[in-house]
């Protein structure tokens, strides 16, 4: 009788023990290591050999379907380079990797890290940086059910782009990004694309809009090997720079200088200082531009943008503007008689479609009293002006006609 009161009363503390024990938080450890995926893992990486490709014919090549995001590019001028954002996209079969998702619970799929299993060497042929696998920052993978890998890697391509600054700010530039396995031949890895599936493209706010994306897949042969295939696949990337943000460097410094240059054949002929001010404040103001271009477009770009040959021949223009005004004032000091036939041409109407009327030379009250030498003099001294001011007029729209033609020309 004791014996029993004294085994009841140890099972009632025991109780007691373990709801004190339950109610203050203390929850029992779980062993982990007996979950499903960890004895499903346990199962498919049992004498898993990452190093060795997933196929069980060596004869047969293994089927790897790639893909690329591009994120952004961007363009670096002075080393001509293409930097791209990508996200690389790849997915292939390991047969090792197969369950039966009954077997375990129906998981149908796992995440690994990605350095656990196989994996293509898929890399950049013509990547600036070394792109060797140590350097890139892995993520981990999805395995499913029937084997198959997807791998998501966000990676940075910096590839040599040939670059075109003719038509800078406008400017078009396209760059070639070419992908293949380092060490597989054609024989033991395949890489395909799929043909009717574009490449996919996210807006970014960058400098440059992307405006086309192709991709081509190549079977080679070279002549070290003739025997051997070597697969690649090419992105050809065309992008376009925005060109809103330099509007006011390329239209209006060009108006500007233009307004400055034709303004100076309506200034007073016989005012040459005035003339001359306004001919080096215009140079002044076309060097500026030139500067402000180049620290947008360094100088060892192989082309010369056409806003700078616009830039550099509106300077030509205006040089000649001011030896124009120098001559004239030259000319216009000077009393000898003129030939016959520009006399003729200055009381001519032709002078009416200038703006110049024929009776337009300044008369003289004191005419009257002077002598004929002086008369003549006077005469031929008022003739000289109004063919300075002819002259003036033509050049003005000589040089509005050749402005038109640098702008069509050469502003983009």
């Amino acid at each position: 009788m004791f014996g029993t009161r004294n085994i009841v009363l140890f099972l009632f503390i025991t109780i007691q023990s373990a709801t004190y024990s339950w109610t203050f938080g203390e929850i029992p450890i779980v062993n982990h290591n007996s979950t499903i995926e960890y004895i499903l893992r346990k199962h498919i990486f049992k004498n898993y050999d990452k190093v060795v490709k997933p196929t069980n014919d060596e004869t047969t090549a293994l089927d790897v379907n790639m893909r690329i995001l591009i994120k952004s590019a961007e363009l670096n001028y002075e080393k001509s380079q293409m930097i791209l954002s990508t996200w690389f996209i790849a997915n292939w079969i390991d047969e090792r990797l197969m369950w039966e998702p009954s077997e375990y619970d129906y998981v149908r799929s796992i995440i690994v890290d990605h350095r656990e299993i196989w994996h293509p060497d898929i890399m950049a042929f013509n990547n600036v940086d070394a792109n060797m696998e140590d350097d890139r920052t892995h993520v981990n993978s999805v395995v499913n059910r029937n084997g198959g890998v997807i791998w998501v890697e966000p990676v940075q391509y910096i590839i040599h782009c040939k670059t075109d600054t003719t038509n800078w700010p406008h400017d078009t530039q396209t760059g070639v990004l070419k992908l293949g396995s380092w060490l597989y031949l054609g024989r033991e890895l395949n890489l395909t694309i799929d043909e009717d599936e574009g490449v996919e493209l996210a807006s970014a706010h960058t400098e440059w809009d992307i405006l086309d994306v192709s991709k081509e897949r190549h079977a080679r042969y070279y002549p070290c090997c003739p025997d051997e295939q070597y697969i690649d696949v090419e992105y050809n990337i065309t992008v376009r720079r925005k060109v809103h943000p330099y509007k006011s460097v390329i239209y209006f410094p060009a108006l500007c200088s233009i307004s400055f240059n034709l303004l100076t054949f309506w200034l007073p002929y016989t005012d040459n200082y005035c003339r001359l001010f306004v001919n080096l404040f215009d140079a002044l103001f076309v060097t500026l531009a030139i500067m402000v271009v180049y620290s947008k477009v360094p100088i060892v770009t192989s082309t010369v943008p056409l806003i700078v040959v616009y830039y550099t021949y509106s300077l030509a223009l205006i040089a000649v503007t001011a030896v124009l005004s120098i001559a004239l004032k030259r000319m216009s000091t000077v009393s000898k008689p003129l030939p016959h036939g520009i006399t003729w041409f200055l009381q001519s109407g032709y002078l009416v479609y200038l703006g110049i009327e024929i009776n337009d030379s300044p008369a003289d009250c004191h005419m009257l009293c002077e002598s004929e030498e002086t008369i003549t003099q006077t005469t031929d001294l008022n003739e000289r002006r109004k063919l300075a001011k002819v002259i003036d007029r033509i050049f003005f729209v000589v040089f509005a006609f050749v402005y038109l033609v640098l702008l069509l020309r050469f502003m983009p």
